[in-house]
């Protein structure tokens, strides 16, 4: 009874709108800079990708607080707390223990990996080299998704990577076996199976505005795939990519029903 009557209350709910920047339309002023270099080097190190628009949704939902804030598609965006640093269009991070010792470093491990790719990339001059950030934003990217090779639908690989790429790829490779033991579960697909067996903590961390893990990262796959990408194929269906000037700037208005799959995520993960 509980749990329909919480049901009842978040459909209730539904009816509720927000006001602010429609996130499914509005294109981020500086997105349009890096058209010729994303597509470039994802023509090069990541050839296989049949979505090249899931690059921007990446970069819209790692550096953008809000769609027109200045860290948004800024190479010199900067999230940094007592346990990570992340760096530029693609959160480049760098995570730290209790002791302040490095508990990771992704920028260290990308170049030890491809060595000859990102050869000229350091903590130094990550916020300037814009176009190395882009190409280590590629390089972990095919590097998870090639690893998902049996993952047999490229559309189903994408967004499992995509949440490997927030988690890391050992964290979704158990939430696939976690999947594949629990009947009804199909590890071939994100939404509705592998998307709902998490097995991220799901302690809410209060400096990551007391969302936990396990949220966040499920979050970081609705955002990019339902909410964030879709405009930008604008950018793949022309002849030549736009210009900043061409980019239509929508007015700061924003409809978005409080009742979404977030919510659902969140009942489903508490409750069941």
């Amino acid at each position: 009874m509980q749990r329909y009557s919480l049901f009842l209350m978040l459909v209730w709910l539904s009816s509720f709108v927000y006001a602010g920047v429609d996130v499914k339309t509005y294109i981020p002023q500086r997105a349009p800079l890096y058209t010729l270099t994303i597509a470039s080097e994802q023509a090069e190190f990541f050839p296989e990708l049949e979505e090249p628009n899931y690059l921007f949704g990446l970069i819209e939902q790692e550096s953008c607080i809000s769609l027109t804030h200045s860290r948004c598609f800024n190479p010199y965006s900067e999230l940094k707390n007592s346990r990570e640093q992340g760096v530029g269009l693609g959160q480049i991070t760098r995570a730290y223990k209790s002791d302040g010792t490095i508990r990771f470093d992704s920028l260290r491990d990308l170049r030890a990996k491809h060595l000859a790719e990102l050869n000229e990339l350091n903590w130094g001059n990550v916020k300037d080299r814009v176009d190395l950030q882009i190409r280590a934003l590629l390089l972990m990217s095919r590097d998870n998704y090639k690893s998902l090779y049996r993952v047999k639908d490229p559309a189903e690989r994408l967004k499992m990577s995509d949440a490997a790429y927030n988690a890391g790829l050992g964290r979704i490779n158990k939430d696939r076996t976690k999947c594949s033991l629990k009947e009804g579960c199909d590890p071939q697909v994100w939404n509705d199976n592998v998307e709902l067996t998490c097995t991220a903590s799901q302690t809410p961390i209060p400096m990551y505005g007391n969302k936990s893990p396990c949220r966040i990262n499920r979050e970081h796959v609705y955002n990019v795939f339902e909410i964030r990408m879709p405009k930008y194929m604008q950018f793949f269906n022309t002849k030549s990519p736009p210009s900043v000037a061409s980019v239509p700037q929508a007015p700061e208005v924003k409809i978005q029903t409080i009742w979404d799959r977030r919510f659902y995520l969140d009942y489903f993960f508490k409750y069941d």
